[in-house]
């Protein structure tokens, strides 16, 4: 078992205190950058900013230029432009017909970017489950801290996998993902302050892809292990998505249909927060468990 590296000590903190004093910006000088205005799909009834994810990367950018790990070119590529389409999406709206493109090239150039190679046939399953995974963290970013206690509860679960089977530099890029997304959980509980956006959402799912596809190459887990450990997210996507399309409705459409947008609305915010925390402790325990019992 391997704990975090050294150099991380300072730069796991560092990002913490970098994402913090972004996002108090964000909510002081920056506030009216970009709105996220109430509609008829919305659980939110004031205007809210929708640039938290940008405070969250920007602390973890940081201190992935100053960390020891080596990322291919071509991930840093993908990312940047995620992150480009993604933040201009947040400022004004950017067409679906944009959008996908860049999300199919960066999960292919993050793809490309990994160590070793790979069988045909996993080249079509791995981009689109890929994209869908952008997609559906951008789905499921539709309540006050929702998505910023998947990214805590998940990163830190498959952080402990990492150390657990030696891979430190995966172990201190979960933990920056973890510290930032617990500094915009204090602004993001409900009621939240600031929304994690679509650049926070997308990346952060691109993220998911990264750490899952790296640690199955690298041995640390299989395929299996992140897909439970996140199941609280992709089960509600897809069950949703394939109740609508079976339906005849607009899937592409946003909606108010997703499992926690009608337990929100019958319940309430905060029981329905709490009862998919309840979730993701689940299926990160039976991950846990999975990796005990060397079937992960």
């Amino acid at each position: 078992m391997s704990g975090l590296p050294g150099n991380w000590f300072f730069l796991v903190p560092l990002a913490g205190a970098v994402s913090y004093g972004v996002m108090v910006l964000l909510l002081s000088r920056m506030r009216e950058l970009a709105l996220d205005l109430p509609n008829h799909r919305s659980l939110h009834e004031a205007p809210v900013p929708r640039t938290g994810g940008w405070a969250l990367l920007a602390g973890c950018a940081l201190a992935l230029m100053l960390s020891p790990a080596v990322l291919p070119v071509s991930v840093f590529t993908g990312f940047g432009l995620l992150l480009a389409v993604s933040a201009l999406d947040d400022l004004r709206h950017v067409s679906a017909r944009v959008r996908l493109p860049v999300h199919l090239l960066s999960v292919a150039l993050l793809i490309v970017g990994l160590p070793q190679p790979l069988a045909w046939w996993w080249y079509p399953l791995l981009l689109v489950a890929g994209v869908w995974m952008i997609n559906l963290y951008n789905f499921m970013d539709g309540m006050d801290g929702l998505a910023g206690s998947m990214t805590a509860v998940g990163f830190a679960t498959l952080g402990l996998i990492c150390a657990w089977r030696g891979q430190g530099d995966l172990v201190g890029i979960c933990a920056l993902l973890v510290v930032t997304a617990l500094v915009f959980l204090r602004h993001n509980w409900p009621p939240a302050n600031i929304f994690l956006g679509d650049a926070g959402s997308t990346a952060i799912g691109l993220a998911v892809v990264a750490v899952s596809l790296f640690g199955w190459q690298r041995g640390a887990f299989g395929l299996l292990m992140p897909v439970v450990v996140f199941a609280p997210f992709w089960l509600d996507a897809t069950v949703t998505l394939l109740r609508r399309m079976v339906a005849g409705k607009r899937w592409w459409e946003a909606h108010r249909e997703h499992f926690y947008q009608r337990s929100a609305l019958r319940i309430g915010v905060k029981r329905t927060l709490y009862r998919q925390l309840g979730f993701m402790l689940f299926t990160s325990i039976l991950a846990l468990m999975l990796m005990l019992f060397d079937l992960g």
